[in-house]
């Protein structure tokens, strides 16, 4: 194993250099930074020209990709364009906001999904699996904002009982209709996964023999069959965790949420360079984290798993 996450860590550094490189000339294709603070037409030539100076958008463009990644070195991350806010506290200040809101939101849907995947697998062709499988597709098939405008037009316009924005505090309430919002279409993809392990491990001849043994179901399903299942469920609740940790934009912007995907929402809006960058830098190193960590998770969670050479 430690052959094998040396090599991993051998790709990290070019994996993440590649990606931000893309990313930089990419931005710089999408327009200048000084259009939408002044406007296409606005400000006079004067004013264009010493904003894009101090901006550092007015040299040639092989200086701007020396003079980026020389201060990336040094733990620069720039500053928002216009404000000159530094860019790694911002992130800083939002990041726990994420983080609490990806987390929860994977700890609901793991819950909600194994459950559910388990209870439509064990009562399989019945009522409640159509039930739990027609809730799984629709919830898969609909977009996450849609979910996020119904909730907060139940439970904040009708009921009363939750807010509809989490800008204003840290409290539980505030985000426990976002983490509802971001966890649903994961927990519908965790339950058709279980659901269908679980089918394929019950017809498995040792389901048959635990039977035989007098093992209740409970014993058989949660002694045997949960740890059988448990590399596919590891690699869809780590690849989803990752995605969400990575910024749910959509979310976040529907219920004002102070956290890296709103910040990176406004940094593409308003052609923030640096600030485009440093979230491009913090999502590319979680997937590759995140992607390590479900690797060697695999050992952990099934015993057969092991990490051959040049494997």
């Amino acid at each position: 194993m430690l052959n094998y996450l040396l090599k991993r860590l051998a790709l990290v550094v070019p994996t993440i250099l590649a990606v931000l490189v893309l990313t930089f000339f990419l931005l710089r294709l999408s327009g200048s930074p000084v259009d939408e603070i002044l406007g296409e037409r606005g400000g006079t030539p004067e004013q264009r020209e010493r904003l894009a100076h101090e901006l550092g958008v007015d040299r040639p463009l092989a200086s701007q990709f020396v003079s980026y990644f020389a201060r990336l070195a040094h733990g620069d991350l720039g500053v928002i364009a216009g404000s000159g806010r530094s860019v790694g506290r911002e992130i800083a200040r939002r990041l726990p906001n994420t983080i609490i809101l990806a987390v929860g939101a994977m700890v609901l849907a793991t819950i909600i999904g194994v459950a559910s995947g388990i209870i439509s697998a064990r009562r399989r062709n019945s009522a409640t699996d159509l039930v739990i499988r027609f809730f799984t597709f629709a919830l898969i098939s609909t977009p996450v904002f849609w979910f996020g405008v119904v909730l907060i037009l139940v439970f904040s316009c009708l009921l009363g009982w939750l807010p509809a924005a989490a800008s204003g505090g840290m409290s539980a309430s505030a985000f426990l209709l976002p983490m509802i919002t971001l966890g649903l279409r994961p927990a519908a993809f965790i339950a058709r996964v279980t659901r269908s392990a679980v089918l394929d491990e019950l017809s498995q001849n040792y389901v048959v023999t635990a039977r035989a043994k007098g093992l209740s179901e409970w014993a058989v399903m949660m002694r045997h069959v949960l740890r059988n299942i448990a590399v596919p469920l590891v690699t869809i609740i780590g690849g989803d965790l990752g995605n969400l940790l990575g910024g749910a934009m959509i979310t976040e912007t529907i219920f004002s949420v102070n956290g890296v995907g709103r910040f990176a929402v406004d940094a593409v809006l308003y052609r923030w360079y640096d600030a485009v960058m440093a979230v491009t830098l913090l999502w590319a190193a979680i997937f590759v984290i995140v992607n390590l960590a479900i690797d060697l998770s695999y050992a952990l969670a099934d015993p057969r798993v092991r990490f051959e050479e040049g494997k």
